[in-house]
């Protein structure tokens, strides 16, 4: 495995173990209730975000991969972009937070703040990873995510804060702290940037914004595909069904990903590698071979989680009634189908065609709502578990048709 790979790997290590620490924490100490409305938050925010930034940073890591490091006009105008970006996105989330959830006055400038700042996190992010400065990349995001699980367990058993404004709360003070390390943290003459200028050129955001479009799309249709049920869920359910059934399917979605991360990106960069040396067929071949060791991760896994099932519900979670395998068998099963839709993505990519993947993810997204608010109601947390699993298939399927024709098309 290349050097780049062990150091991204190693760097996403600490940030997913913060994240599933802190779905066990909420759901453990602050209830469903609780954690129900922190995920509709959550998940509010960071389609806030996707909309208006994340065009930003994939153009951000495309454009400055081609450049010299010391192009200090193209950075300036992306962090410009990004400056704009972030105060449309908070005052976006601050309308929402206001006149859809009807936040105190204390949570909604937590819940802003904290949308603000995620540009900036995301930007010095993005910055280094265009220049494959892993390293500092791992860094950066391992201190934030430590500082932000300190912070969240000082709450806890220190402060006694309200779920959603300390779990907020500890990412700001988690993103503070990687903007003060960024800047203790230099290298000669990789990027300034000119504060004293205003930086707009109307060309320049078009471009960039018609690099990223289709992948912006993309992942904002997967969020809210992750998290439409959720609203579903509450509106006909409440909040203490909903956030029971959001805690288990974060959590498995969460242990999946990590679990099958280190996968997922050994094998794409061994089939960008083969792509690269014009070996199609072999890099097809890959695609399917890691498919098969998907298969093998989640037999493995399945068989771990019978086996603690019981304890996992009843003294981790506290949620013992999820424990119906008509509700966790569709998750675990759409989990890991999600994963491996993942690697066939990748193989898509590859002929640029984004466009196609953020089609059939809309199309995913209508089937899933619709079918949500016609059973959510008549059979509960069980519809929607279902419905994921079969929304994953429709996807998935739609994806596997799609790589099979362009795989026969261009071989």
């Amino acid at each position: 495995m290349k050097k780049n790979v062990i150091q991204y790997l190693a760097g996403r290590l600490i940030p997913a173990i913060v994240t599933v620490s802190l779905i066990v924490l909420a759901i453990h100490y602050f209830g469903p209730v609780s954690y129900g409305r922190l995920t509709l938050l959550y998940y509010t925010a960071l389609i806030c975000i996707t909309l208006s930034f994340h065009w930003v940073q994939v153009s951000i890591v495309g454009f400055l991969r081609g450049i010299q490091k010391t192009s200090e006009i193209i950075i300036s105008r992306f962090f410009f972009l990004t400056i704009l970006s972030a105060l449309a996105s908070g005052l976006l989330m601050g309308a929402v937070g206001h006149f859809y959830f009807h936040l105190s006055w204390f949570l909604l400038a937590l819940l802003v703040l904290y949308t603000f700042l995620s540009h900036f996190y995301l930007f010095h992010l993005a910055i280094f990873q265009s220049f494959h400065c892993t390293t500092r990349v791992a860094i950066l995001e391992g201190s934030t995510q430590i500082l932000v699980i300190l912070v969240f367990v000082a709450g806890i058993f220190i402060f006694h804060w309200q779920l959603s404004a300390l779990f907020f709360g500890s990412f700001i003070v988690g993103y503070v702290g990687m903007l003060i390390l960024r800047w203790l943290i230099r290298i000669d003459r990789l990027y300034e940037i000119d504060l004293k200028h205003f930086y707009w050129d109307s060309r320049f955001t078009s471009k960039a914004l018609k690099f990223s479009f289709s992948v912006t799309l993309w992942l904002l249709f997967s969020y809210i595909l992750i998290s439409a049920d959720r609203f579903i869920l509450a509106k006909y359910l409440g909040f203490h069904e909903m956030g029971k059934y959001a805690a288990f399917k974060d959590l498995v979605y969460q242990a999946i990903f990590f679990v099958g991360f280190p996968l997922y990106v050994s094998y794409q960069t061994k089939i960008v590698d083969l792509w690269n040396a014009k070996r199609k067929e072999e890099a097809w071949i890959a695609i399917k071979e890691a498919l098969s060791f998907e298969i093998l991760i989640f037999i493995v896994v399945f068989i771990i989680f019978m086996v603690f099932k019981s304890y996992f519900f009843t003294e981790i979670l506290k949620i013992p009634e999820i424990k119906s395998w008509i509700i966790y068998l569709p998750l675990l099963l759409a989990a890991f189908l999600w994963q491996s839709t993942l690697l066939l993505q990748r193989f898509l990519e590859l002929f640029y065609r984004p466009s196609y993947l953020a089609i059939a993810l809309l199309a995913t997204i209508i089937v899933n709502i619709s079918l949500n608010l016609i059973f959510v109601p008549i059979y509960g947390i069980m519809a929607s578990s279902v419905i994921m699993l079969i929304s994953t298939i429709i996807y998935i399927s739609v994806i596997l048709v799609i790589a099979i024709r362009e795989r026969k098309r261009l071989f």
